[in-house]
């Protein structure tokens, strides 16, 4: 028995189909087979069935299958803790950041803290947007975060970095661009996009939307404001976006919108159930001691 007979049992089980799993694995379907041939022969006992096209578990392949799928999670554990610690050692911070801040903000957190300390870690930066950094943080891929809160992820803390302003964006001719402010009320009688509520900005800036105003209509959603903003531009739509460097590439005229200033927080987050290195803590009391007031700009 071998590491990849296992990975091939476990694959196997859960696609229940020969060729959607040796696809998933990237090997032939009789290399798959063989393999289960194998590792049932060496083991005394039949681990599938067929089921017409299909194969599932036998009575004993549901009992290896629970032995297979915990000891394979404790090998990925001990991998990723393996990884972690050669990163620590090397002085090696994987940061990731939400795609309206790695190009301003980041650059210039990383280059102050580096200024003021000798021995700076090497940084390596990931673009990506808030629930992945927040699954990658959880998952130990990345060793720091700049992203939404998410008070589900119990394992992470957060520190405030800076708050964006929320605006309602609309083109040049629309009749709101004349306003100089706008409140949820004033927005009752138009079809509104903004992000997603699954997530943290979605789910926040339509909480205080609906608190002031709760029967508002939301046409359409998106992840981010790139995409908020073409809808807009080309629809003639009403857009409620962070007031971030992404829609300045766009023609449309932004308008406060009167909503609490923390409606749109961005954080600092880690992972605290995971040893943090010595340099990374350095980053983060850094972090904190500076309060973050010198990055409320870019």
């Amino acid at each position: 028995m071998n590491l990849n007979q296992l990975y091939y049992f476990r694959t196997l089980a859960e696609f229940q189909h020969y060729t959607k799993a040796a696809a998933h694995l990237y090997i032939s379907q009789p290399s798959l087979s063989n393999a289960m041939k194998s590792l049932e022969k060496e083991l005394g006992c039949v681990l599938f069935e067929k089921t017409g096209r299909n194969v599932k578990l036998t009575e004993y392949g549901r009992m290896f299958y629970n032995t297979t799928c915990s000891t394979l999670n404790i090998l990925d554990e001990g991998k990723t803790e393996l990884a972690q610690k050669i990163k620590r050692d090397a002085g090696i911070i994987n940061i990731a950041c939400i795609p309206t801040s790695i190009g301003t903000r980041l650059p210039k957190l990383i280059k102050d803290f580096q200024e003021k300390n000798t021995k700076s870690p090497y940084f390596i930066l990931h673009d990506a947007f808030s629930l992945p950094i927040l699954d990658g943080l959880t998952n130990g891929k990345y060793d720091i975060g700049i992203c939404s809160r998410d008070l589900h992820y119990q394992e992470l803390s957060f520190i405030p970095l800076f708050s964006e302003k929320i605006m309602v964006i609309v083109p040049p001719t629309h009749p709101l661009a004349a306003k100089k402010k706008l409140t949820p009320s004033m927005l009752r009688h138009y079809n509104l996009i903004t992000y997603s509520e699954k997530t943290p900005i979605g789910a926040s800036v339509r909480h205080e939307l609906n608190a002031k105003c709760p029967n508002l209509t939301f046409a359409e959603s998106y992840d981010g404001e790139i995409a908020i903003a073409g809808q807009v531009v080309e629809n003639n739509d009403v857009g409620i976006v962070a007031d971030t460097v992404l829609v300045n590439s766009f023609n449309v005229v932004k308008v406060p919108l009167a909503v609490p200033s923390d409606t749109r927080t961005v954080y600092i987050a880690y992972n605290h159930t995971r040893q943090i290195a010595p340099t990374l803590q350095a980053f983060i009391d850094y972090i904190q001691s500076t309060n973050a007031q010198h990055y409320t700009t870019v």
